[in-house]
């Protein structure tokens, strides 16, 4: 303590810290903080301090304050806020014990239930019943954007109500489904098929729900029959109940559940990604036309050929099936372009 008295008080008459460390070798830090004590506290600050801790990091809370820390907690506020409410109230708490209490709170309250997730959709246009993009695919196919037109996301957000990122996932949602197209530094728009893209996807798929139809000869059980029935009640369900978007996915996936069957993978994915276009004029150019009731009627059919064996025929249906929606498809398809 002698030491930092002398250097104090040589500082104290020349105010020069420079020479007072020369003098004594000390910095400059040292000085400062020990002349900060004297000027603070007199003689008295100049003292050595105990860096032993003011209270017990185990030493336990008092009910009260403990009362108070949960209190607060349950109102929602967070460390920060409850450390200066606690100041305001004079409880004069240090950061630990603040925390000690708060974890134990976490470590006793009960995890969270996750939230029930619902079973994934299967299928090239899977997408919720309700929701955001539901709703916007089902403007498309009402008429209410056309063919070509420009999406904009500040519009769709004030139509729904929500923010544009929820409006650009949805965007990205349609467009992952061949709805919308995505251009780079221009936007989304809704996706237009030439009547010529319409026409040659129709021509591959027969060529290769032809080959699915053969395939189906050899391993269609008992239970796949029963699994494709109950696939055409769904889709008189959903016309029955004015669902139309739900249906054009229906109509679309019982396609893709033939080719499941088939067991060949290379002819679901080629149908697949026929059916991005096929789909997306049906939605598109088909709207407020002719009855799907033929169309679940010949699915119908084709299921009822399979059950029986009857492979030529159920074959000749599905070609005849999809000439009729490439003839109903292109027509419209034809008077939109040219409109």
């Amino acid at each position: 303590m002698e030491d930092r008295l002398a250097w104090v008080r040589s500082y104290e008459r020349s105010h020069d810290a420079g020479a007072v460390c020369r003098e004594f070798g000390i910095s400059r830090a040292t000085l400062r903080k020990w002349w900060e004590r004297y000027a603070a506290e007199g003689v008295a600050g100049l003292a050595e301090r105990s860096r032993a801790p003011l209270a017990s990091p185990n030493r336990k809370v008092a009910p009260e304050d403990e009362a108070a820390i949960k209190a607060l907690r349950e109102e929602g506020l967070g460390f920060l806020r409850i450390q200066q409410r606690l100041k305001a109230e004079g409880r004069a708490l240090s950061t630990s014990t603040i925390r000690r209490v708060l974890d134990r709170l976490e470590e006793a309250a009960p995890a969270p239930r996750p939230a029930p997730r619902a079973p994934a959709r299967q299928g090239l246009l899977a997408e919720p019943e309700e929701g955001l993009a539901a709703a916007l695919a089902q403007q498309i196919t009402l008429g209410r954007y056309k063919p070509g037109e420009k999406l904009a996301e500040a519009a769709l957000a004030a139509q729904f109500g929500v923010g544009r990122t929820r409006i650009r996932e949805g965007l990205r949602h349609l467009a992952a489904t061949g709805l919308v197209k995505l251009e780079k530094n221009r936007g989304a728009f809704v996706a237009m098929p030439s009547r010529e893209e319409v026409a040659k996807a129709y021509e591959a798929r027969r060529v290769v729900e032809g080959g699915i139809i053969a395939g189906l000869g050899s391993c269609c059980g008992a239970g796949q029959i029963e699994s494709l029935r109950k696939h055409v009640a769904q889709q008189r369900a959903a016309e029955a109940a004015g669902q139309r978007v739900r249906l054009v996915r229906l109509l679309t996936e019982f396609h893709l559940l033939l080719a499941s069957m088939s067991q060949n993978v290379f002819l679901r994915g080629f149908l697949e990604k026929l059916t991005i276009t096929t789909s997306l004029a049906v939605l598109i150019y088909d709207h407020e036309k002719t009855s799907p009731a033929c169309a679940i009627q010949e699915h119908a059919d084709i299921v009822e050929h399979l059950a029986r064996g009857e492979i030529e025929a159920a074959s000749a249906v599905m070609a005849r099936h999809l000439g009729q929606n490439q003839a109903r498809v292109s027509l419209t398809c034809e008077t939109v372009s040219s409109a």
